[in-house]
């Protein structure tokens, strides 16, 4: 059976009624929908069939499209009938859909409109200052020049009025701000790379606490090429990653390595041993990751001491 369907809650309501009529008398309990995760366009559909108790199961998009096999016709109802499959194949991996609770929906919109902001202020100023080393004093560049420091203004004061409402938003929410103030503890780690960990990860619920998974998130997992005798190549991070947490994870272990003994003690003891920068960088990233998350799973914060005691003494 296939159809077509509007993406919006009327056409939710339809849908759920031609699955009714479709469904052959099954019961309802024992309905599985399946989808493919496409950010906030399928959260709204997810959203209904969660609140009217059915179970959904939003899978990535590339695990269903590896899964079956060589495609030659690209169509709604060809994609319908392989996710169909996929989950029929596959249903005793599925994870069923939850959404997120008020507080951290919002702060997970916060921080993406944040981050928004912060890239075009990033471009306002790249153009401001191309403008400035020309020799040219036209018209027309004095007023781009104008504009771009008038923005950037704007774009400053949007920033702070962000970060304000993130921290109210903390504040405001139990979990949340154990979390934060955990997260927070590690040196290294500010405001901006808690409330990200904290809204990619679902507030450390996402990945079960779990730090290879959570790394593997962020692109900083490495993983081996080896086949026979022939092949053999060292870890390598994947290309596959959320280069937005990557980027800020990165700015995070380099400030740990200045402020923080035990991970700079860690870092030097890497480049000793012949690491590579960047090898050894991507280390403090993982160790940061699993410092955090140990942390936030015993809901304890970080105790610098013991930790340069522990690491001495492994030595």
């Amino acid at each position: 059976m296939h159809e077509q369907f509007a993406n919006d809650k009327a056409g939710y309501r339809k849908f759920l009624k031609w699955v009714k009529v479709n469904s052959h008398g099954v019961d309802m309990s024992l309905w599985l929908f399946c989808g493919e995760n496409t950010g906030d366009y399928s959260k709204g559909l997810a959203n209904f069939l969660y609140g009217k108790g059915c179970d959904m199961w939003l899978e990535n998009a590339k695990c269903i499209k590896d899964s079956c096999g060589i495609r030659r016709l690209k169509s709604d109802r060809a994609d319908a009938a392989m996710i169909a499959e996929y989950a029929m194949r596959n249903h005793d991996r599925m994870t069923l859909y939850e959404p997120l609770s008020g507080p951290l929906a919002q702060l997970r919109e916060l921080f993406l409109f944040r981050q928004m902001n912060v890239r075009k202020r990033s471009g306002y100023i790249v153009r401001k200052g191309e403008k400035g080393r020309t020799l040219d004093s036209s018209p027309a560049k004095s007023f781009m020049a104008r504009k771009c420091k008038h923005m950037i203004a704007e774009l400053d004061k949007t920033i702070k009025e962000c970060d304000k409402m993130i921290e109210a938003l903390i504040a405001s929410d139990r979990d949340l701000q154990e979390t934060y103030e955990i997260v927070t503890s590690v040196p290294g780690i500010g405001a901006q790379n808690a409330v990200c960990m904290m809204v990619y990860t679902d507030n450390f619920k996402r990945f079960d606490c779990n730090p290879r998974k959570i790394a593997c998130y962020y692109g900083i997992a490495p993983f081996g090429h080896d086949s026979g005798t022939s092949v053999h190549c060292d870890p390598h991070v994947h290309y596959m990653a959320n280069k937005t947490i990557k980027g800020i994870l990165t700015q995070a272990a380099l400030c740990a390595i200045n402020h923080c003994p035990p991970v700079a003690h860690y870092y030097a003891r890497l480049i000793e041993r012949g690491k590579k920068t960047m090898v050894a960088l991507n280390n403090v990233k993982n160790k940061l990751v699993r410092i955090v998350t140990a942390l936030v799973r015993t809901k304890q914060k970080f105790i610098p001491e013991y930790e340069f005691a522990k690491r001495y003494a492994m030595d």
